[in-house]
């Protein structure tokens, strides 16, 4: 079942699409910073800042990282500087120094959306998902609409369990099949595979050209094959066991409680692994706490 869960996971992420709304439920969310040219001189602090900008986005994040710490010490009341340090510790999963960042951007600039949304997201990495609500509906209170902010909370409740406001929400963004797409991409992560396959077949129904949605469909009907087959290859051996078994054991009573204990567990084993792929269960959340090639789903944009 785990093994189902996980090929489940990582197939679909292989189905999202590579903009818009449709890749919410597993690519991040954290600011893209604009790219300015560098004019004038480089000494001023928003050339600096831009420089670091460039280095965050050609990935040299310990020399971006670096110039933000030296700006930050000339320019302590920046709150731009400890916002990139969030987001760019967030991304490598240090989050406690992370979260420290966020704080202190906010200290500075209690109102602003970005930070608010990009702390939010990265709470919602964290797993803390109560706490990553709260700072998107504070981003949403300081910009109403904002389709980051509307976008992550969506994603925050639907793992969170509220999927009728986070569909809700979803709709806001993107409209209602893919909507519907999205909130399949949230039950994927969990491994609820069955509750993502009704989510894309309804988002078939009313745009039968959404190609996201039915190459995920696919995935999940052959994944399940796979996984009955696997089943029921793995009962035959154990038939197979127990029959060998059987031709061994002596008359003896010990003989006769050794065989029947043995069939009582296997079926306890079938019947939780049945019930297991039934429910889906099982979470896969290193989907959440990891960058995807995971939940990052294709390349996370930075």
């Amino acid at each position: 079942m785990k093994k189902f869960v996980g090929c489940l996971s990582l197939a679909i992420l292989t189905a999202i699409a590579a903009s818009g709304c449709n890749q919410a439920a597993h690519q991040s969310s954290l600011a893209t910073p604009n790219l300015p040219a560098l004019i004038g001189n480089t000494d001023k602090l928003e050339s600096q800042l831009s420089i670091a900008r460039i280095q965050e986005h050609q990935g040299q994040l310990r020399d971006a990282t670096d110039r933000y710490k030296q700006l930050g010490k000339k320019n302590p009341k920046n709150a731009t500087i400890p916002h990139r340090l969030g987001i760019i510790e967030s991304k490598a999963g240090n989050h406690d120094v992370a979260n420290q960042h966020f704080r202190r951007s906010l200290e500075l600039d209690p109102h602003n959306t970005e930070v608010l949304t990009d702390w939010g997201y990265s709470l919602f990495l964290q797993g803390k998902l109560s706490e990553a609500e709260s700072a998107l509906r504070m981003a949403l209170k300081e910009s109403p609409g904002d389709k980051r902010a509307t976008n992550n909370l969506a994603l925050a409740l639907g793992h969170a369990g509220q999927t009728e406001e986070s569909l809700a929400l979803f709709r806001q963004v993107s409209g209602e099949a893919a909507a519907w797409v999205n909130l399949g991409y949230v039950h994927v992560s969990l491994g609820e595979g069955e509750k993502a396959a009704e989510c894309f077949a309804k988002a078939l129904s009313i745009d039968d050209r959404l190609e996201s949605a039915a190459n995920a469909l696919i995935q999940i009907a052959d994944l399940q094959q796979e996984a009955e087959q696997r089943a029921a290859r793995n009962q035959q051996i154990a038939s197979v066991k127990k029959t060998r078994q059987r031709e061994k054991v002596n008359e003896s009573p010990d003989g006769i409680v050794q065989v029947v204990g043995s069939d009582a567990n296997d079926s306890e084993t079938q019947k939780g692994s049945a019930i297991m792929l039934a429910h889906g269960t099982a979470r896969a959340q290193s989907v959440l706490k990891k960058k995807p090639a995971q939940v990052q789903t294709s390349a996370p944009s930075n």
